[in-house]
């Protein structure tokens, strides 16, 4: 394996409590795709990036219920719910390149912060420093120099293009939205 960047390392789930006696850990997906960890051999699982441990990855399912999609990951070397257990509450990460290539369109959540935003017209607003995941669409937080902070819906009507690549967010903003 080469020398892993862990500040590449993508968050894609917390473990929760164990699943059975045999090791399964449940997994509250913190991807839009919970069936991204089926593509994956490997992972890192701890508090952080930076201390993480990889695990090979044995197995995955998936359990569904009305609060959504859990899943149920097995770890080579987890065997029993006590060593199961002792992974509670830690974070799943996986590196980039064992993901899914992203579609021309699509872009990680941790791509938006930094980003300058600007009207259509090419007036600046300021710079995306946080991207709060609400459950009718992402908020855009743009940071805005002597100014409070404003909150742009990651929705069509006011997100006009994402350039990852030139480091811009264009908006549509309506009256009242930055004010």
């Amino acid at each position: 394996m080469d020398v892993l960047d862990v500040d590449s390392c993508l968050l894609i789930g917390r473990i929760g409590k164990p699943h059975g006696l045999r090791g399964e850990c449940k997994v509250i997906p913190e991807t839009d795709d919970p069936n991204r960890f089926t593509l994956l051999k490997e992972v890192l699982v701890g508090a952080t990036a930076e201390s993480a441990r990889l695990f090979g990855v044995a197995g995955v399912r998936m359990q569904h219920s009305g609060r959504g999609v859990t899943v149920l990951l097995r770890l080579h070397g987890v065997t029993s719910q006590e060593e199961a257990a002792a992974l509670s509450r830690s974070s799943v990460f996986a590196r980039p390149a064992d993901l899914p290539p992203l579609e021309e369109d699509e872009f990680f959540l941790h791509d938006i912060i930094g980003l300058s935003v600007l009207t259509e017209d090419g007036v600046a607003i300021g710079t995306v420093r946080d991207v709060w995941e609400m459950p009718a669409s992402n908020v855009y937080v743009v940071a805005r120099p002597g100014r409070r902070d404003a909150l742009i819906p990651a929705v069509p009507a006011f997100i006009k293009r994402v350039d990852v690549a030139g480091a811009r967010l264009v908006v549509r903003p309506i009256e009242g939205l930055l004010d």
